[in-house]
């Protein structure tokens, strides 16, 4: 009973990994966040102007001047951090952090309002209502700020998750306490003068940040980080506590957006700091991977100096550091030899793991004999017992008959080959192709072939090429491939590729590269060569 009791509270405390997977990750949120922030900056401001100082106390003239800086503060550090990360690709750190910045510049604009309105009979709901959400906003930014520890210290435990999932039931509490304080007074009152009043329940406000406190000492004595760096963190945390008992010693003095905005800054500089450091680490780890992955790639040309009977090139551009598209190419027996061309559906570290588990697999396969039906169908089973990225390959793969010229080939879902015969032009072939390996079990993937005379050749690539997008929008398409191709048709392998390249990039002109570029020709000379 006490485990189930037990994993039923871990349940709960992953509300805010919903919270922050689901939803503050999304780039639209993120973008209509910055908006919504920006809004806030000029609307401050053009409140505070229009409302004017006349009848304010000093104490409240300086409290609003404060929270209008400190919104605007809000939408600097925002636009910081949205500028400095990958809005498609988040990092969780930042997410966590510039979500903080959402409820603070909420209640920054809120207690702001609540001054403009306090003591004025005319504008008792508006009283009512910026104090009944700011006591909400408080209350967020709390578990916010509580989100922001939990993550960015990075130690777990069964009280750490405990206090985690106690502070979620808590947080649930107090915003049903709040949405009734509306209605009744409860933490504060509005009477017919438009005067704001505390009442009695107020001082009980900080209470809910005690369930925390043995977590947070847990926390600081636990986390493997630096001291600095621990008391940095937790700022966010004591700070605005701190502020909250003070302003129940004078009324007038919003302590704690001024507390907030102290909080939020010393963390700018953590997380910009171990977001440069995580940068480098991934730089650097990146870097190693790519050279990886370009040595699993063949790159000496020619690859077999002693053979006459076929010339062959490959190049491949990737648009990140580590790619997802990859070639291949290798002598079966003394009379086969196998091309490959690749695409995988995905980019980075993940997609160079899966490229470098399929080029693996398919060269295993093909030592051991068949046709390119039959090792592109068993390499799609063996993907498909243990796929739980869901990552999927496109390939086009052929074995040539070195002494005949005959080519069986496997397409499964890649871009027709382009093929020249007879010494005439370039033509897309376009044959029955499967689908992509990996995308669903079971499927069949169709054969077919056909024949090469000497001089013939075949042009391989990936979408990187015909989907290259210029300034415009425009996209370069097969039929410019197939005229750089044509115009290029006496040129060997190597200044064929250059040609086609230098096109695309010329295409593409200012519009940066999206998708890998990778190509290989294959030039067929005849067994009487060799």
């Amino acid at each position: 009973m006490i485990e189930r009791g037990f994993a039923m509270l871990k349940n709960l405390g992953k509300l805010h990994n919903f919270l922050i997977d689901r939803i503050l990750k999304n780039p639209k949120v993120i973008f209509g966040a910055f908006i919504y922030v920006l809004i806030l900056s000029v609307a401050g401001f053009a409140l505070q102007m229009i409302r004017g100082f006349d009848g304010m106390d000093p104490t409240w003239t300086f409290s609003t001047g404060i929270e209008s800086i400190g919104i605007f503060i809000c939408a600097i550090i925002y636009y910081s951090c949205m500028r400095s990360m990958d809005v498609d690709e988040p990092d969780e750190k930042m997410v966590v952090f510039i979500s903080m910045l959402i409820p603070c510049a909420s209640a920054l604009f809120l207690d702001l309002c609540a001054w403009l309105v306090q003591s004025n009979p005319d504008t008792i709901v508006l009283n009512i209502l910026s104090n009944g959400l700011l006591h909400i906003c408080y209350y967020m930014i709390g578990y916010m700020f509580w989100i922001y520890v939990y993550k960015m210290l990075r130690y777990r435990s069964r009280l750490l998750t405990l206090t985690n999932a106690a502070f979620n039931i808590g947080f649930i509490v107090v915003m049903i306490i709040c949405i009734a304080d509306f209605f009744l007074p409860i933490f504060f009152s509005v009477d017919s003068s438009g005067e704001y009043k505390r009442e009695a329940f107020y001082v009980f406000k900080p209470f809910l940040y005690f369930i925390l406190v043995p977590g947070l000492i847990e926390l600081c004595i636990k986390s493997k980080e630096p001291i600095q760096k621990i008391i940095t963190i937790t700022s966010v945390i004591y700070l605005p506590f701190l502020a909250e008992f003070l302003t129940n010693v004078k009324f007038g003095i919003s302590t704690k957006p001024g507390a907030i905005m102290l909080a939020i800054l010393i963390n700018f500089g953590i997380v910009i700091a171990d977001r440069g450091k995580d940068y480098a680490k991934t730089k650097n780890e990146l870097e190693i991977a790519s050279q990886i992955q370009t040595g699993l790639l063949p790159s000496i040309f020619p690859p077999f100096p002693d053979r006459t009977d076929f010339d062959i090139y490959a190049q491949t551009v990737p648009a990140r550091e580590v790619g997802g598209d990859f070639y291949d190419f290798f002598m079966i027996d003394n009379r086969h030899f196998a091309i490959l061309i690749a695409d995988v559906s995905d980019k980075g570290m993940g997609a160079a793991l899966f490229m470098t588990i399929s080029k693996s697999l398919i060269k295993t396969r093909a030592q051991m004999g068949g046709t390119p039906s039959e090792i592109v169908t068993f390499v799609d089973e063996k993907i498909e017992e243990d796929n739980q990225a869901g990552m999927f390959v496109t390939l086009w793969f052929g074995i040539i008959d070195l002494e005949t010229g005959h080519v069986d080939v496997c397409n499964a879902g890649h871009d027709y080959p382009a093929i020249m015969k007879m010494g005439k032009d370039f033509t897309i072939e376009k044959t029955e192709h499967g689908p992509a390996v990996g995308l669903l079990p079971g499927m069949t993937f169709p054969g077919t072939s056909f024949d090469l005379m000497p001089g013939d050749r075949i042009f391989l690539y990936t979408d990187g090429i015909v989907e290259a997008k210029a300034p415009n929008s425009d996209r370069f398409g097969t039929e410019r491939m197939l005229k750089v191709l044509n115009d290029n048709k006496e040129s060997d392998n190597k200044a064929l590729i250059d040609a086609v390249k230098e096109a695309a990039n010329k295409f593409s002109d200012t519009e940066p590269q999206f998708d890998d570029m990778t190509m290989l020709s294959f030039t067929y000379k005849g067994r009487k060569n060799y």
